[in-house]
């Protein structure tokens, strides 16, 4: 079941506009834009998270944060 849309108006660099338009070409702008506010929105609540457990818990240790760096990379 898709997601119903919302038509927005939104200003951004003509150069990044540019940049969309190259790889995405002009009919998958609003996708490149949607997929591209969605990870943003992902990287931000990863980022509240790891805020909250930082006030609830103290510092995250530094095995702790080598051990998320491997998993990043896959290792």
């Amino acid at each position: 079941m898709s997601e119903t849309t919302v038509k927005k108006s939104v200003t951004i660099r003509r150069s990044i506009a540019e940049q969309i338009e190259e790889r995405a070409g002009a009919g998958g702008f609003s996708r490149f834009v949607d997929a591209a506010a969605e990870h943003w929105l992902a990287l931000l609540k990863a980022q509240e998270i790891v805020e909250d457990h930082v006030r609830r818990n103290g510092p995250l240790s530094e095995d702790v944060l080598e051990e998320a760096r491997r998993a990043w990379r896959g290792e």
